[in-house]
C-alpha cells in the first residue's frame, strides 16, 4: 500500500500568478513621481497627482470587479494615497503664505 502526495493549495514556488492591474501601477508611478518633484516643480506635481488619484480609484474598481483574476489594491492604494497627499501639500502652500 502505497500513499500519493496530496496535491497543495498553496501557489507555485514563484509567488501568485494573477497579473497586477495596470492602472493601480500607473497611480503608484505618478503618485511617488508627483510626491517626489512637489518641492522643485509645483505645476508638475499637479500633472502627476490627479492622474494618480484618478487611476487609483478606477484601478480599485477595476480590481474590484475582476472577482480576483487581479491583484493590487494594495498598490492601487499607495498610489492614491500618495497622489491626494501630494495635491494636499500643493493646495496648502498655495493657500498658506
Amino acid at each position: 500500500m502505497t500513499s500519493e502526495p496530496v496535491p497543495s493549495s498553496d501557489p507555485p514556488a514563484g509567488g501568485d500568478r494573477r497579473p497586477v492591474n495596470r492602472k493601480a501601477i500607473y497611480s503608484v508611478i505618478c503618485g511617488f513621481g508627483a510626491f517626489l518633484v512637489l518641492w522643485v516643480f509645483p505645476f508638475g506635481a499637479f500633472a502627476l497627482g490627479v492622474p494618480a488619484v484618478t487611476t487609483g480609484v478606477h484601478g480599485r474598481r477595476e480590481i474590484k470587479l475582476s472577482r480576483g483574476s487581479e491583484r493590487g489594491d494594495t498598490v492601487a492604494i499607495a498610489g492614491l494615497t500618495a497622489g491626494a497627499t501630494t495635491l494636499f501639500l500643493l493646495v496648502l502652500t498655495l493657500v498658506l503664505p
